[in-house]
């Protein structure tokens, strides 16, 4: 075999399953390079002939503050560079990124918020939405379907007992939910209509709900409150709300008067009477004079 491997290192592209046979003959020498053909990997051949693939080094550390420690004092860490950092409630590695703050020094970042392992797909809050088919033939039942979101290509049926066959379009979603008294409830969510099924144990529907989205509304001519009052406004014409306090502020304004008015009257009332009482008065003393 070549000991030439102090001078100089070569590349060689070949078969990994070769390779041995290829040091044997002395075609490759230790220190060089070859990039397998067949498995896909960048080899090192060592001075012992030993073949080790060369792969990206992902640095391991035991918390986030030995991290940033280690990472402030290496020569080759970049911004954006991935560390992997030990959870040690789980016991697993969890990807962080590395950025620099504007002192200029190293942190990481948890790419994730959570560990994979904390997700349930069994709550159909996690679930993904999953797609099925169906045709006009043997369209898809989605009242047999596990909980779960759905997007249906082609035709569907609520339930076996509901004989209206639908053609699902692009964007309408699809929610089954299995409830513990055994009826199921099925959602149709489309751009222009949400429609609640309830299902019973025998596949027939028992209850049905539509709310109407303002798409429909508007495509079927119907006004929103808030379209009247910006059309009267447009024309100047007041509101109800408008109105209302309108009469309130006459109202208000009629009922102090009345006081005042009531209050004047009882007033002037009463003055007068005295007055009438103190002249009276006066008059029987000065005829009582006359005669003394």
């Amino acid at each position: 075999m070549g000991k030439n491997y102090s001078d100089h290192s070569r590349f060689f592209f070949a078969n990994k399953s070769e390779l041995q046979d290829q040091i044997n003959n002395g075609n490759v020498n230790a220190w060089d390079l070859v990039v397998s053909a067949d498995s896909k990997e960048f080899i090192l051949v060592t001075d012992n002939f030993e073949l080790v693939p060369i792969k990206s080094r992902v640095y391991r550390f035991t918390s986030i503050l030995s991290a940033e420690t280690f990472l402030n004092t290496a020569s080759d860490t970049y911004q954006g560079q991935i560390v992997s950092i030990l959870n040690t409630s789980t016991g697993s590695y969890q990807a962080y990124i590395v950025n620099k703050n504007n002192a200029g020094r190293f942190y990481v970042s948890a790419i994730s918020i959570f560990n994979a392992s904390d997700i349930n797909y069994n709550e159909i809050g996690n679930r993904p939405i999953e797609q099925i088919g169906g045709n006009i033939e043997k369209p898809a039942i989605l009242s047999e379907q596990q909980d779960g979101l759905y997007k249906v290509e082609g035709c569907f049926k609520v339930s076996p007992g509901l004989e209206t066959i639908f053609q699902s379009y692009n964007g309408d979603i699809m929610s089954v939910k299995h409830n513990s008294d055994g009826t199921i409830a099925v959602k149709s969510i489309t751009s222009s209509s949400i429609i609640d099924y309830l299902v019973d144990t025998q596949g027939n529907v028992i209850d049905k709900q539509q709310y109407a989205t303002q798409q429909w509304i508007t495509s079927q001519g119907y006004v929103t409150e808030s379209y009247i009052d910006n059309k009267l406004e447009a024309m100047n014409i007041i509101t109800r709300n408008e109105a209302l306090q309108y009469i309130e502020a006459l109202i208000q304004e009629g009922i102090q008067e009345s006081v005042n008015q009531i209050f004047d009257d009882t007033f002037n009332a009463r003055f007068d009477a005295r007055l009438r009482e103190s002249l009276q008065m006066e008059e029987q003393s000065n005829i009582r004079g006359l005669f003394n």
